[in-house]
């Protein structure tokens, strides 16, 4: 099976990390026969501090029961003197009916390190029973220096929002148009129309710190991010605390034949790739009808040829005649712009050069693993036929219209 010219990524490439700064796995541990199934447990808690927009903590209930802490750094302190030198507030958690149990402590040394003999033992603060739906204040914390925070315990079920509801979105191309939103606890995701005459081979959504690229096929018979007039099978999934910060936004859509909307600086990027794909293809599908043309008896060698000049194939246009090729393909960028955009561009000639190699690397040891590669003439007719799937993915990268 041959690979996808720009694998679909399902899930973000960017995804900012809400609670870098924590020590240990925002995930609950379970407690060995107090596991339930994921199915059983339909609740989750955040903690959202004094001036705060965003929740400070999301937490999902996996298991029955479980703990996380929040070290200092994200809590503020009244009183110094109070507050003393602890390093971090722990939430133990159960499952109690429709409710959350919540345990709070004052950590005083490295929850981390929990066996050693020095460790000091936390300090408990309060237990709060919070119904789903309602929010609980840590008052308790106020004599221990600490701003309380309060404690939401919110459905985990997935909410479908109809056309206009949810978080704000910005969509700067006319080609893509949201078909369908949701959320859960922890994530949004979305999925997108294409209502243009044309196959979409890349776009960016964002929002915040959160950033997914999706890219798809260039040619006509390999899939698309989306093709003309669909909806896209893979959703794109985004934190929900960038989204409701900071909304989301389709950045930019690039179609099959080079042309982009949207944002100007990452579309251009994309489209120098595809342009730079493109053009170096030609070379690629040449060497290919050239290893096709030898005997059956030789072709082992001549596909291991192959596969070798590849490696060292040379770039289908020097830098002087790359940027001048791009100038006319971007009229608006100057000189400086250009510069930086060719090295995109002649990432498309190495991408180009990864199709096919990809191919022939993978076949060929799924041939040796099996041990039938070999000078016999079922090698050669697998080959052969592997050689052709390859030229003719090459010929409808050609053909698409520049």
């Amino acid at each position: 099976m041959l690979p996808r010219l720009f694998p679909r990524l399902r899930r973000p490439v960017l995804l900012s990390v809400l609670f870098a700064s924590i020590a240990i796995p925002l995930t609950f541990f379970g407690s060995g026969s107090a596991q339930i199934s994921r199915a059983q447990v339909e609740l989750g808690l955040e903690v959202l501090s004094r001036g705060e927009t965003t929740p400070t903590r999301r937490l999902e209930l996996m298991y029955r029961s479980g703990w996380t802490c929040i070290p200092r750094q994200r809590l503020t302190i009244n009183d110094r003197t109070a507050a003393g030198e602890f390093i971090a507030v722990a939430l133990r958690t159960e499952i109690d009916g429709n409710a959350i149990r919540v345990t709070l402590s004052i950590v005083n040394d490295d929850y981390t390190n929990r066996e050693s003999l020095t460790y000091k033992p936390e300090r408990e603060v309060g237990s709060y029973l919070i119904r789903e739906g309602e929010t609980r204040r840590a008052a308790e914390l106020d004599q221990f220096g600490i701003e309380p925070f309060e404690m939401k315990v919110i459905s985990l079920k997935s909410v479908v929002f109809k056309r206009g509801e949810g978080p704000q979105i910005t969509n700067n191309t006319t080609a893509l148009e949201l078909a369908r939103l949701e959320k859960d606890f922890l994530t949004y995701r979305l999925w997108l129309k294409n209502a243009s005459a044309m196959n979409v081979v890349a776009y960016t959504i964002s929002a915040g710190r959160s950033s997914v690229s999706v890219e798809g096929g260039l040619s006509r018979d390999t899939p698309a991010a989306i093709s003309a007039g669909m909806t896209a099978s893979d959703e794109v999934s985004l934190d929900a605390s960038d989204v409701e910060s900071s909304g989301i936004t389709i950045q930019f859509a690039v179609f099959e034949d080079g042309s982009f909307e949207g944002d100007s600086k990452l579309g251009a990027r994309f489209s120098a790739k595809i342009q730079g794909v493109r053009i170096q293809s030609p070379y690629v599908l040449h060497r290919i009808e050239e290893t096709l043309m030898v005997d059956d008896g030789e072709l082992r060698a001549a596909f291991d040829k192959l596969e070798a000049e590849l490696w060292q194939i040379p770039e289908a246009m020097d830098k002087s005649s790359a940027i001048e090729f791009l100038r006319t393909k971007f009229l608006s960028l100057d000189e400086k712009s250009l510069s930086a955009l060719y090295e995109d561009f002649k990432g498309g000639f190495y991408e180009a050069r990864n199709i096919a190699l990809s191919s022939l690397g993978s076949n060929r040891q799924h041939l040796k693993d099996r041990a039938q590669y070999d000078n016999s003439l079922a090698t050669a007719k697998t080959l052969r036929s592997i050689l052709e799937s390859l030229k003719h993915t090459f010929e409808t990268i050609n053909s698409v219209r520049r």
